[in-house]
């Protein structure tokens, strides 16, 4: 879109702008959620009783919301410092007022000495945690946690992930009994225990309501020693660190109701009390426009294979997809080239919401200029609907002017990182863009190069098309498919 940048770059410079000086991450500044003083920050839940007796109902019954009896939560100084002490004596949870999407949680915990029924035994290792996106009603999970996403705080264990209330989520990885793989930290707490060990780069599987997620890495310190956890948690992608080192990474944290898959991508953050008593203190949270750069090769590729997806091709230029605007579109066994412009060949048949979509490209020349386009309403004959109401992924010049006309970015608002994964004019290049809320991530070839979290909060409904530009270079189209998102 060369000739018509100029005025597209005029209109949203001040949008653009401000996005490149917040900064590569784009991230608020931390909120604090610990005040040094008190629990004001916070609700507490307490779940049953564990200890035995002969009320039944004692048993069974919560202690309930914001009613701590025993004294479960509380502030101390510990090394010349407030803390939170978390006694553990009840199953239950620390839990924010606010509600978290996108969100980089941060806290510095250690262990105590005292361990309580019915986690008290030698074999059971130190055990708290932090769960976030929680949804729904207190103590759904075990009795004692809102439904939620875990990042596990446990003894030789930190970052696992175990469903609660329900939850399931897709990690690469592979399923192993503990007791043959001496080398994993994680000795499991019962004869025969199978869990699926995080593998970056393996296979993705699905992590069942059944199964727990367990990391190859231990990098906590020794008892007695503060150690900080963190998660990132942006769009369908969560990591989970321990004193600087990402220990897991997990995709599409979701929950089945009502017959139908339900994404967990906002909530709550809940800090457990699980029969060990810990101590947390500088726990802070920050809302993120991305994943930080850093940490974008931790992020895992998605699903390899095919299944689910639906082509968006028909069997002419006409089968379900019209010309907006001037030039056209051909399509030829399944290549479609555009010609003149600038204009839009949008998919006619229907609007998609969250979806991710899948394509390849082909330049015949250099800076041959086109573009993806998502999420736009009925264009009419007005192919600038896409661009001011859409978002587009650009396909144009590896080395431009502009950094948010490089080939992968999401067109004028956040830039490919890079292009050195985009192959040599007249190699078939691959494109994978999911589309999930507000959030947009693009790979090229595998690679990813572009996040971002739209702060104008454009329609998250629309079509899709694809841009012919009239600029006298090719660029042809194949293998459009697309895969709808929960």
């Amino acid at each position: 879109m060369i000739l018509y940048r100029t005025l597209i770059w005029l209109a949203f410079a001040p949008v653009s702008a401000a996005f490149v000086v917040s900064g590569a991450e784009g991230s608020a500044e931390w909120q604090s959620l610990f005040n040094g003083r008190d629990l004001s920050n916070w609700d507490t839940w307490l779940g049953p009783r564990p200890e035995a007796s002969d009320d039944s109902s004692e048993r069974t019954s919560p202690i309930g919301l914001n009613t701590d009896p025993l004294g479960v939560f509380s502030v101390v100084g510990v090394d010349g410092a407030p803390a939170i002490r978390i006694s553990g004596q009840v199953f239950g949870a620390l839990t924010t007022r606010e509600e978290y999407g996108n969100v980089h949680i941060r806290a510095e915990y250690k262990w105590g000495e005292k361990k309580w029924p019915p986690r008290h035994q030698a074999r059971h290792y130190r055990d708290s945690g932090i769960l976030y996106w929680c949804v729904g009603r207190h103590g759904a999970g075990s009795g004692a946690w809102m439904r939620s996403v875990e990042c596990n705080i446990m003894e030789r264990g930190v970052g696992q992930w175990w469903s609660v209330a329900g939850t399931y989520c897709d990690v690469e990885g592979r399923r192993v009994t503990l007791e043959l793989e001496p080398s994993i930290p994680y000795r499991g707490e019962r004869p025969g225990e199978r869990v699926i060990l995080w593998q970056p780069g393996g296979p993705t599987v699905v992590a069942r309501v059944s199964d727990g997620v367990t990391s190859p890495l231990d990098p906590e310190r020794p008892h007695g020693q503060w150690n900080l956890c963190e998660v990132i948690a942006w769009g369908h992608t969560a990591l989970h660190l321990l004193n600087g080192r990402v220990v897991l990474a997990l995709t599409n944290p979701r929950y089945a109701q009502g017959g139908r898959e339900t994404p967990l991508r906002r909530g709550k953050v809940q800090i457990q009390s699980e029969g060990a008593e810990v101590f947390y203190r500088k726990i802070a949270v920050r809302t993120l426009a991305q994943v930080p750069g850093e940490l974008w090769g931790h992020v895992p590729g998605g699903k390899d294979d095919e299944s689910g997806f639906q082509p968006l091709f028909g069997k002419t230029a006409d089968d379900g997809w019209k010309q907006c605007g001037p030039g056209h579109f051909t399509l030829t066994n399944g290549v479609a080239t555009g010609v003149g412009g600038m204009g839009l060949w949008w998919h006619t048949n229907r609007m998609f919401t969250n979806f991710v979509l899948r394509g390849e490209w082909v330049q015949e020349g250099d800076i041959a200029d086109s573009g993806v386009f998502m999420r736009f309403p009925d264009p009419g004959n007005d192919p600038w609907v896409a661009v001011h109401k859409g978002h587009e992924m650009e396909i144009g010049d590896p080395a431009p002017q502009d950094p948010t006309w490089r080939t992968g970015s999401i067109y004028p608002f956040a830039a490919a990182v890079t292009t050195a994964c985009v192959k040599p004019y007249g190699q078939w290049n691959h494109y994978e863009i999911i589309c999930d809320g507000q959030n947009y991530s693009v790979r090229i070839n595998g690679q990813l190069v572009t996040m971002w979290t739209d702060p104008q909060q454009r329609s998250r409904a629309g079509y899709i098309g694809l841009q012919n530009y009239d600029d006298g270079k090719t660029v042809r189209h194949r293998n459009l498919r697309i895969r709808e998102l929960p």
